[in-house]
């Protein structure tokens, strides 16, 4: 692949008409009003690799250099566009939403890092000294929107010949120890970009995997989020495994080869496997008090938090569902409640195969069944309003569960010989 001097050809073949729209305007609206408007980031990169890419980076450079330049522009477009600035941030960021897509706009700056992993102090910087302190060479590139120069490549950190030649590059030795996340991210790409990290990039990723350390959960978290959101999650994390980088986020956590085959047996069989099947795989091997310390590390959320405990709790239960003919409305009171990717990560990885195959039962067919009948039908059909109602509506799904009864008129059967058996006793 040989990297263009411009990107304007890509830009018209490639982006559908209303985000060519959208870069057009945007980088008239900044010329005229003395800014400087960069397309930067995933998108460029995207591009020239023939890659979809939705949701633009633009890099804002002020005539007077404050931070505040992404912020004013932002305002300036969603006046001229008919968008909404919707949000704003410290780092001098603001997200723009304009006919249905969001663009991040970031003004030009400069980070230092009081400590290793610190969030970075930021000034204002030009467009030079700004593609100077990002964290691959890769996503150096830049494409000029003004326009006499739309589509200009701007490529100041050799990122153009990197690209090419399939290397991942951080641009200075400390990179990885001012911001340890970058691991996790150069994982990422290797994997989706299909890249290698160059060999003194690799040296300085397993010198400073330590690092991860110090990081915050909510950081860590997303870094994950953004794994787990890739077509394929279990080559990033095994990529992340072989570089050592969980263990240094926590001792016990661990991808196994085995976890990345259970990932791509239940996609080749056909499972949804969603985004959360891969946290639930990560905690799949912790035992005891692991689970809870893995928790307080991602400072996770309740949704994640469920994840990790239900994966848990389905390893103290698995052995109780190996029973000899176990009836799945057994395997029903057991299960219920527990997230769906709990119990779709250990279907592939149970000890034996009778129990993955009642996990999948739950799953696919057991999960969704409910009775025909509801408490206003059985208090038409006699049963007294109160706490009986919930115990014959758990019969009634059990015959159900358990092929007993099918139809509605079957349940309407049931509840009546039921009636009928108390009322001669």
């Amino acid at each position: 692949m040989l990297v263009p001097t411009t990107i304007k050809t890509l830009i018209d073949e490639q982006l559908p008409t209303d985000m060519r729209a959208f870069l057009h305007s945007a980088g008239e609206c900044a010329e005229s009003n003395g800014f400087r408007l960069f397309l930067v980031g995933g998108m460029v990169r995207d591009l020239l690799l023939g890659r979809p890419s939705r949701d633009p980076d633009l890099l804002v450079q002020g005539t007077d250099l404050t931070m505040n330049g992404a912020s004013d522009l932002a305002d300036l477009l969603a006046s001229a566009l008919g968008g909404e600035v919707t949000s704003r941030s410290q780092f001098g960021t603001a997200k723009l939403n304009v006919n249905g897509f969001d663009t991040d706009l970031i003004t030009a700056r400069q980070e230092t890092y009081s400590l290793p992993g610190a969030l970075p102090d930021v000034t204002p910087a030009t467009i030079e000294e700004d593609m100077a302190r990002r964290d691959f060479t890769l996503n150096t590139l830049a494409a000029d929107l003004s326009s006499g120069s739309f589509g200009d490549l701007i490529d100041l950190q050799n990122g153009g010949d990197d690209l090419e030649q399939g290397t991942l590059r951080i641009l200075h030795d400390r990179s990885f120890q001012d911001d340890p996340t970058r691991l996790l991210r150069a994982a990422r790409y290797e994997t989706r970009l299909g890249l290698h990290m160059a060999p003194d990039t690799e040296a300085a990723a397993r010198r400073d995997a330590e690092y991860l350390g110090g990081i915050s959960g909510d950081r860590i978290r997303h870094e994950l989020e953004r794994i787990f959101d890739e077509p394929q999650p279990e080559l990033a994390l095994g990529r992340a495994e072989d570089m050592m980088f969980f263990s240094y986020l926590l001792s016990t956590l661990e991808w196994g080869p085995e976890l990345t085959r259970a990932a791509q047996s239940l996609r080749e069989s056909g499972y949804e496997t969603s985004p959360m099947l891969f946290l639930a795989l990560l905690a799949l091997p912790l035992m005891r008090d692991n689970p809870e310390a893995l928790m307080t590390r991602l400072n996770a959320p309740v949704s994640w938090a469920a994840v990790i405990r239900d994966t848990y709790a389905l390893r103290v239960t698995l052995p109780s569902l190996s029973v000899e003919n176990i009836q799945p409305s057994t395997v029903y009171v057991k299960l219920a409640g527990l997230a769906p990717e709990a119990i779709l990560a250990w279907s592939a990885l149970a000890p034996y195969r009778s129990v993955r195959g009642l996990l999948l039962s739950f799953q696919m067919k057991w999960r969704d069944v409910k009775t025909h009948l509801d408490g206003d039908d059985l208090m038409s059909l006699g049963i007294p309003q109160g706490p009986e109602i919930g115990v014959v509506l758990q019969e009634l799904l059990n015959a159900r569960l358990d092929d007993v009864i099918f139809t509605r008129e079957e349940e309407e059967s049931f509840v009546r010989n039921r009636i009928s058996s108390n009322e001669h006793t």
